[in-house]
């Protein structure tokens, strides 16, 4: 348990203990100090008044002494001194006596002997003043009532000041017990807090290691979250390697099968093949990379696109289950919306078809309609709002908040009949969020679904087919003429493909099935202008080759990585290990043949 203030400020609840321990007895001890301090105090005080009583007593026992010398003096002789000396030792007496009053006025332990005392030294004033102020006394009545007077002051003195030894034995016993009972309160609250302390202290010790013991959890559990990661790392690595060198084959023959003569229906059909797997690229590279769909950090991209070509290419892709179905596919475009827009046309498209597949899979007879209107302009740019309704089936309204979420359909009977994973309509929302927009659904029973979303796109000036034209147009196939490439990839589709692309632009091929092939054909013959690196190859994959390349037989050949894993931080990891250039597969002709130029020009 911790105690947390608004600061932010936490203390642990056995700290925060000890601190209030600590307080606690800071006050006690100050308390015991001070009650000892003043106890201290008026005990020393009355001792010290006890012995000056003692003392003043045994001063007035000399006095009393000294004035019957000088009576007796004054007695025989008459002597002028003794009666001065007389004089002078009453007033001592009485300021002794005042002083005796004020000693043990506090206590009162001797109010009776003081009364006394005041009487008999009254007795004793008047007797000896009477022999000066009184002439021819009778000296042996005088002498008697002197002795007598001197033996009971004086016998009283001796009394009060035994009784004052006594009091003052008392007092110090007293005294001394009190340090006592203090010095052994202190011992007991210094052993109390020790052991508290210890006490504290120990279940500190283990509450630390307890949390040691939950840190060393963690941290085991993170390091196999690590590993985990790093597993599921690797196994998109290799998934993104197995679904990408096929889809390089398809991809870089469909652009082939594009080059060659075909009539107006076989290039359309091509065409659509190969808008297909661009398509299919996008979306096979957002799920593989599964740690930046979960963070939202999917790339999106600003180029110049037309909503027209985005929504045609959409609906090309479905042309054949429409028809399969006895579908009506209608679309409207607003006529107010910009020619050319900048955005990502790969996400929308995205959008578009996982909205459009779902529509055409729940709906069996009737239409779906697609519309893009003009929801807002500035200068700056538009917002664009789509809408693609059906006629299908429907969804239940207790589904409705919650259809967007991961995994969730309509229901259980949807799921069963019609299948899915229930991921699309999440990834849609993802999508748009991203790039600023949204999305929306109503629907009914038995009546269709309606889904409305919105995005925010820029306005361009330029034609996004000024800049595809000139590469289509310009002509490549003497760019590499007299060109020797030396090529490692293991896949025999990749392989016949790189060599027809390479062999078309002029250039001369060597091909090997690893990098371990190669460098034994490298050891034989280096004249090559350029080497083309497969990643993933057996025997030695190409970080390896291109090392023993760069290290071991000192060539300084461009090298350009070509890699069907496209995960992050490999780029990185090819440019550290020597190459030159890094390309993802499926790769386009125009980007290989401008990269191999560069590289040949520097």
């Amino acid at each position: 348990m911790r105690l947390i203030f608004k600061s932010k400020f936490v203390i642990h609840r056995k700290i925060a203990f000890l601190l209030i321990f600590l307080i606690v007895t800071f006050f006690i001890v100050g308390f015991l100090i001070y009650t000892l301090n003043k106890n201290l105090g008026q005990t020393s005080s009355q001792i010290s008044r006890t012995y000056e009583a003692i003392s003043t007593l045994q001063g007035m026992d000399l006095l009393t002494a000294e004035s019957g010398a000088a009576a007796y003096r004054f007695l025989q002789t008459g002597d002028p001194s003794a009666a001065t000396r007389i004089r002078t030792t009453h007033e001592q007496l009485q300021q002794s006596l005042d002083t005796l009053h004020r000693l043990t006025n506090k206590n009162c332990d001797q109010d009776s002997n003081i009364n006394r005392l005041a009487g008999l030294i009254t007795d004793k004033r008047r007797a000896e003043d009477s022999l000066i102020t009184v002439p021819q006394v009778s000296i042996p009545a005088a002498e008697r009532r002197l002795a007598a007077a001197d033996s009971n002051l004086q016998a009283l003195l001796v009394n009060m000041t035994v009784a004052e030894r006594t009091i003052l034995v008392k007092r110090k016993e007293v005294n001394d017990a009190s340090n006592r009972r203090t010095a052994w309160l202190a011992l007991i609250g210094r052993i109390a807090g020790s052991i508290f302390f210890v006490f504290v202290l120990i279940k500190i010790n283990t509450d630390i290691s307890r949390r040691k013991k939950v840190q060393e959890k963690l941290e085991i559990a993170i390091r196999e979250a690590r590993e985990a990661k790093q597993m599921q790392e690797q196994f998109l690595a290799n998934m993104s390697h197995e679904i990408r060198t096929p889809m390089n084959g398809i991809k870089g023959m469909t652009d082939l099968l594009l080059s060659t003569s075909l009539t107006t229906k076989q290039h359309e059909l091509a065409e659509v093949i190969k808008r297909s797997v661009n398509n299919l690229l996008v979306i096979v590279g957002d799920i593989l990379d599964f740690s930046k769909i979960k963070a939202g950090k999917l790339n999106v991209e600003r180029i110049t696109f037309s909503v027209n070509d985005v929504l045609n290419n959409a609906t090309a892709i479905f042309e054949h289950r429409l028809k399969k179905k006895r579908l009506e596919l209608f679309t409207s475009i607003d006529p107010a919306i910009p020619q050319w827009l900048i955005g990502d046309p790969h996400r929308l498209n995205q959008v578009l078809i996982n909205l459009l597949g779902n529509a055409i899979k729940f709906t069996d007879q009737g239409h779906i309609q697609v519309d893009v209107a003009l929801r807002e302009q500035t200068a700056a740019g538009v917002i664009l709002s789509f809408t693609v309704k059906d006629s299908g089936i429907g969804i239940p309204e207790a589904s409705l908040p919650n259809i967007f979420d991961s995994f969730a359909q309509g229901s259980r009977e949807t799921s069963r009949l019609y299948g899915g994973t229930g991921l699309g309509l999440t990834i849609c929302k993802q999508l748009l969020q991203l790039q600023g927009g949204d999305i929306s659904v109503t629907s009914t029973i038995g009546k269709g679904a309606s889904f409305e979303f919105h995005l925010p796109y820029g306005i361009s000036d330029t034609s996004a087919n000024d800049r595809s034209t000139a590469e289509t147009t310009q002509d490549y196939s003497k760019l590499l003429a007299g060109k020797r490439f030396l090529v490692a990839e293991d896949n025999e589709i990749n392989q016949k493909l790189i060599d027809y692309v390479l062999r078309k632009a002029g250039g001369t091929v060597e091909m090997f099935n690893n990098g371990a092939d190669a460098i034994r054909h490298l050891q034989q013959d280096r004249v090559f202008d350029l080497i083309i690196m497969d990643i993933q190859m057996p025997e030695m994959d190409g970080y390896a080759t291109t090392r023993y390349i760069r290290n071991d037989l000192k060539l300084q050949t461009p090298i350009i990585a070509m890699t069907a894993t496209a995960m992050k931080g490999e780029q990185l990891q090819c440019l550290e290990s020597g190459m030159n250039e890094y390309m993802t597969k499926p790769f386009e002709f125009t980007d290989l043949y401008k990269r191999i130029g560069t590289l040949l020009a520097s």
